[in-house]
């Protein structure tokens, strides 16, 4: 099974109201979107966002969007939230969706909205279906492809892209301490486990910790 790591880069003209906002205030860090619903009404969204930022801005902003039909917004701990919106479709998101629909492939969230009108996620499917989705993209649209291969992320875990052993040097890194504070264990003992040369655990490490830094940043 394939995947593809997009990041979407919108042009003004095609950023949803709240994006817009994220982009030109400083009022809103990050913005997630975890789950959505889009066939529980006609032309009708709902969606979960986890948001990261100031709640009060944030409620401000979404009260000005015309297609908003409905919200509750759920502190999580103090400057995060979750946000449950209900939101009336326009004819660009639907396009938008069109490029989705189609039977092998799935978007796995969270979809990772950030400033300057950019989005990133992950797509799985067929080699086909991932292509067409770059292909029907809406005008204002333009996609860039960050990652493809097969698609190896574990129920519950942040490392999509993580092998097999640099999951295994991770863990018995962290088991001999490697990364508490201060630090605990070494490489040399993280080596001995793995049985391998601290070059190479060394190395795993280093591949691993840069694909958790890329995955979170980007």
């Amino acid at each position: 099974m394939k995947y593809l790591r997009l990041m979407l880069r919108y042009a003004p003209v095609a950023q949803h109201p709240m994006h817009q906002f994220m982009t030109e205030s400083d009022a809103i860090d990050r913005e997630l979107l975890v789950a959505w619903n889009l066939t529980a009404e006609k032309d009708v969204t709902y969606a979960l966002f986890y948001v990261v930022g100031e709640r009060d801005q944030y409620e401000n902003a979404l009260e000005a969007v015309e297609t908003n039909e409905g919200y509750d917004l759920t502190p999580v701990h103090e400057g995060a939230f979750y946000a449950y919106l209900r939101e009336r479709d326009t004819d660009r998101f639907r396009r938008f969706r069109s490029a989705f629909e189609q039977p092998s492939l799935m978007v796995i969230p969270p979809l990772d909205y950030r400033s300057n009108g950019m989005l990133v996620f992950d797509a799985v499917g067929e080699p086909t279906a991932l292509e067409a989705v770059l292909d029907n993209l809406p005008e204002g649209i333009t996609a860039e492809v960050r990652e493809v291969g097969e698609y190896d992320a574990r129920p519950g875990t942040f490392a999509a892209t993580l092998t097999e052993r640099q999951r295994e040097a991770l863990a018995v890194a962290r088991d001999v301490g490697y990364y508490e504070v201060p630090r605990e264990g070494s490489v040399a003992e993280v080596a001995e486990a793995l049985g391998c040369a601290p070059s190479t655990a060394s190395n795993h490490l280093q591949k691993a910790e840069r694909q958790l830094i890329e995955r979170m940043f980007g």
